[in-house]
C-alpha cells in the first residue's frame, strides 16, 4: 500500500504541470489503496512503447533524441508539496544507503565510496527512476506517453541519464552509439564533462545495487 500510495500521489501531482509542458502522463480515474491488493485505474494513453518499434529501427535516433527533449522538460517539472524520496539528492546520505546496498560486494563497495568526490556541490531535480524506451510510448513519428512513476525521486541530473544509457544498450550492437550523442545534447548533457563516464558508472552500479536490495523509497 504505501508503494502504491506513493506512486498515486506522484502521478497526481505531476499530471497538470507535465500536461502544461506537453508531457502526457497517465491521468489516475479511480484508486482503491485499502483494497487487497491495492488498485489504480488511468487512462490509456496512444502508442507503444519504443521496444515495439525496435531500437534497431532507422527511426530510433530521432526518438532517443526526442526522449533527451522529454526528459529535459521532466526534470523541471515542480516537486512542491509531492514529499519525494531524496535519498540520492544527498551525496552524503546516498554513500549511507549504499554502504548498505553493497555489503559483501567489495567492487560496488569501491564504487560506494566514490559518491562524496563525483556529486558534492550538485543540484538535485526531478527523475523519473526509470526512464527508459519501454516505458515510453511513441506512435513512430513522436512520443506519445510516459509511464510507470513508482521510482520518482528527487536525484542527481544524471540519474535517469545513467539508467537510460544502461537499458539501451542491451539492445542491438551499435545501437547506443548511433543515439548517444543526440540523447545527450538534447537532454542538456555535456559530454565533453571529464567526469561523465565515472558518474554514469556510479549511477548505474548503485541503482543495481539499490534494486537487489529491494529498499523501498521511503518519500
Amino acid at each position: 500500500r504505501a508503494d502504491a500510495e506513493y506512486r498515486v500521489r506522484a502521478l497526481q501531482g505531476l499530471h497538470g504541470p507535465a500536461a502544461t509542458s506537453g508531457i502526457a502522463i497517465p491521468l489516475v480515474r479511480e484508486a482503491d489503496l485499502d483494497a487487497d491488493p491495492p488498485w489504480v485505474a488511468f487512462d490509456a494513453l496512444p502508442g507503444e512503447p519504443i521496444p515495439a518499434l525496435g531500437l534497431d529501427d532507422p527511426r530510433f535516433p530521432g526518438i532517443a533524441r526526442a526522449m533527451g527533449d522529454l526528459l529535459a522538460a521532466f526534470r523541471t517539472l515542480p516537486t512542491a508539496g509531492l514529499d519525494l524520496d531524496d535519498r540520492w539528492a544527498d551525496p552524503l546520505r546516498l554513500a549511507a544507503h549504499a554502504a548498505d546496498w553493497t555489503v559483501g560486494v567489495p567492487a560496488a563497495r569501491a564504487v560506494a565510496e566514490q559518491i562524496p568526490a563525483l556529486f558534492s556541490g550538485r543540484s538535485a531535480v526531478l527523475a523519473h527512476g526509470d526512464f527508459s524506451p519501454v516505458n515510453v510510448l511513441t506512435d513512430g513519428t513522436s512520443l506519445t506517453g510516459l509511464l510507470d512513476f513508482e521510482s520518482v525521486r528527487l536525484a542527481d541530473p544524471l540519474f535517469d541519464v545513467a539508467w537510460w544509457s544502461w537499458s539501451v544498450n542491451f539492445g542491438p550492437p551499435g545501437v547506443l552509439a548511433a543515439a548517444w550523442p543526440g540523447f545527450l545534447e538534447a537532454a542538456g548533457i555535456d559530454a565533453d564533462d571529464p567526469d561523465l563516464e565515472a558518474r554514469l558508472h556510479a549511477l548505474q552500479v548503485l541503482r543495481m545495487c539499490e534494486l537487489l536490495a529491494g529498499d523501498s523509497l521511503d518519500g
